[in-house]
């Protein structure tokens, strides 16, 4: 059998098995043959073959050769073979380039006791394990360097095969030349830097985000809450709060958002958003302070909703209107507002050149006043019921009670009097502040709700995928090009979905985990001619992503990522990634590649930017490739009109 077949699993070093010793009858035979026919007797057929020298370079994948066992080798070999392990038994893979006869050329052998990883051996027959007599302390060494670590271990990554090569029993073929197995034995092997810190930041980031914010309800459908809880009008009703529940254990929605997730209103404005506020400003214009005739309190509201028999609504012009200003006879018309009048509010002062448009929803919050005296007006000296209260995850505006803020999880301003001074969508989305406070600009959740995750289980999803797919390409790409195609494909991803669905909050790499799985296509592409059976491996993989894929249609799970993750690594893994070539016209065709791939990831990229940011488009049907409602309330809605009480 090939001598391939005696190269250690772990060090890529020769190692024979324990002569059989020779009979003394079959010596002496051996000798007198030799006298007889005129020769020494290490010149036997038996002794040595001719012209093989006493030193043995390592063995070639493509020899075919074989000899008749270790029993019949010089001894001298073996003397020299076990020396040089005994003193390079356990090398660094990673940083040490191993002989040509490891791990590239190394032959899928079972043993009774593991499946050895390599290319293959022209060997029909398995190889009995080898014996070898040595102390207790060399013997523990041995046994715990065939230990394999799911996380740690330090084999070098065979080229085409890797982790999920195993996985799907991909093997070489039996003639490779020898221009390519140089190729193969030159690529380096790296340390996954990248895979150990990404899994560190997620798994701390999660801790953190459930140790602050808990964990909502778990489950799929929507989950309804009833309290009674005093409002506005001074009375308890029945209010319901709504909110999605989440099947990963983990964090709401509005949690979510305020820790970054991708968002679309967050990242820019956003036409159906501004709407709905500029809606409430207007019904805001229009509004008066309803002061309830038993001196109970005032609050902020329509006409509509201040009752005739119980309260006075006071309302400008028709109720002791203040001037413009000083040197004018005009009145306003915008307002009465409860606990705020040009006339009393010191800073900001009402005065030229700085004086208050009449225009309720441009004026700024009183920050001094006088209180301790009354003014005399109704408006004034009467108690407040309600503040702004910013509820849900549109920009929402309420002018309630704290209790009731607090049961709709809302933020409540205790400085402000109207909706139109305060903004909402800054509080919902939390991290740094608008530069400009009526337009977002927190892009940075592009990048940054990669390292979320929506629960634990999510998180635990990702630190198995990361371990084992991640980890083994970094170890053929490095930590470098690894690093910027996991980047990549997770910023192209959540653009692609901030586009197509801006409504919906969503953490995770799930983008930058189908561009990985884009690297696993693109390597077997490079690898074709090498691997036997490639087609079957192909349609292997194409079964795993669509099967991903098709689990990617539960809810709070980002379809529209998914694809565009894999699109965008599939051609950045062209790029990128390492690869062998098969001859001049295969060197030139796979560097077009590089530069042709290079050019449509930055114009698709481009063109994700400008619909995200100057063109956004609305197409309803591409919500059913990431969720299908199997029921009524299976997909979270996210209708930005629809106020929950």
């Amino acid at each position: 059998m090939s001598l391939t077949s005696f190269t250690s699993v772990r060090s890529g070093y020769s190692r024979f098995p324990r002569r059989k010793r020779e009979s003394v009858a079959h010596m002496s035979f051996r000798a007198a043959a030799a006298i007889i026919k005129g020769r020494p007797i290490l010149d036997t057929p038996h002794g040595r073959r001719a012209g093989q020298k006493k030193s043995f370079a390592y063995p070639s994948f493509m020899d075919e050769d074989t000899v008749d066992g270790g029993d019949t080798l010089d001894s001298s070999f073996f003397s020299k073979v076990d020396m040089h392990d005994e003193t390079f038994s356990m090398p660094d893979d990673v940083f040490e380039s191993p002989p040509l006869s490891a791990p590239y050329f190394r032959a899928h052998v079972p043993t009774p006791e593991y499946q050895t990883d390599g290319p293959i051996s022209s060997a029909k027959e398995p190889v009995r394990p080898c014996q070898t007599f040595v102390s207790n302390t060399r013997r523990g060494k041995r046994i715990a360097s065939q230990v394999k670590h799911f996380a740690f271990d330090r084999k070098k990554r065979l080229y085409g095969l890797g982790v999920v090569g195993n996985w799907l029993n991909r093997t070489y073929r039996r003639s490779i030349s020898s221009t390519v197995q140089s190729q193969l034995e030159h690529i380096d092997s790296h340390r996954p830097y990248f895979t150990y810190w990404i899994t560190f930041v997620h798994v701390l980031i999660t801790l953190l985000a459930i140790g602050t914010y808990g964990i909502a309800p778990i489950g799929f459908a929507q989950h309804t809450t009833t309290e009674l809880v005093l409002r506005n009008k001074g009375v308890y009703e029945s209010v319901k709060y709504i909110q999605q529940e989440n099947f990963w254990i983990g964090p709401s929605s509005i949690a979510l958002i305020h820790l970054g997730a991708k968002f679309s209103p967050c990242i820019r404005r956003d036409a159906q958003v501004e709407r709905l506020i500029e809606k409430e400003r207007d019904r805001e214009r229009i509004s008066g302070c309803c002061i309830q005739n038993d001196d109970s309190g005032c609050v902020q509201t329509l006409k509509k909703d201040c009752s005739e028999t119980l309260a006075t609504f006071i309302k400008w012009p028709d109720n002791n209107a203040p001037f413009l200003d000083q040197n004018s006879n005009e009145k306003r018309q915008s307002g009465a507002v409860c606990h705020q009048d040009p006339r009393t509010c010191e800073e900001p002062a009402s005065i030229a050149p700085h004086v208050w448009a009449d225009d309720i929803t441009k004026w700024p919050i009183c920050t001094f006043q006088q209180t301790n005296n009354h003014t005399g007006l109704k408006h004034m000296d009467c108690k407040i019921k309600g503040r702004p209260c910013c509820i849900g995850t549109k920009g929402s505006c309420e002018i309630t009670t704290r209790e009731y803020c607090s049961f709709m999880h809302g933020y409540f301003h205790e400085e402000a009097t109207l909706c139109s001074q305060v903004h909402c969508l800054d509080e919902v989305c939390g991290l740094l502040p608008f530069l400009n406070p009526e337009i977002p600009d927190q892009f940075y959740r592009l990048w940054l709700s990669l390292f979320l995750h929506a629960g634990i289980i999510h998180c635990l999803v990702s630190l198995v995928f990361q371990m084992t797919v991640l980890r083994d390409l970094e170890k053929l790409a490095g930590w470098l090009r690894i690093s910027i195609i996991f980047l990549l494909s997770g910023i192209t991803g959540n653009l692609a979905s901030a586009l197509f669905l801006p409504y919906r909050a969503e953490v995770g790499p799930a983008g930058s985990q189908f561009g990985l799985l884009a690297c696993l296509f693109v390597e077997l592409f490079q690898s074709w001619q090498i691997l036997a059976n490639p087609w079957k491996a192909f349609f292997k993989l194409v079964g795993i992503v669509l099967f991903l894929f098709l689990f990617g249609l539960l809810p709070w799970i980002d379809n529209i990522a998914h694809i565009f993750g894999f699109i965008s690594g599939l051609l950045l893994s062209f790029s990128f990634l390492p690869y062998i070539t098969f001859g001049t016209a295969d060197k030139f065709r796979k560097r077009a590649m590089i530069i042709i791939s290079l050019l449509v990831f930055i114009g698709l990229f481009t063109s994700l930017v400008i619909w995200l940011y100057v063109h956004p488009i609305n197409w309803a049907w591409i919500e059913f490739l990431t969720c299908i409602p199997f029921t009524n309330k299976f997909c979270e809605k996210y209708d930005i009109d629809q106020v929950l009480h």
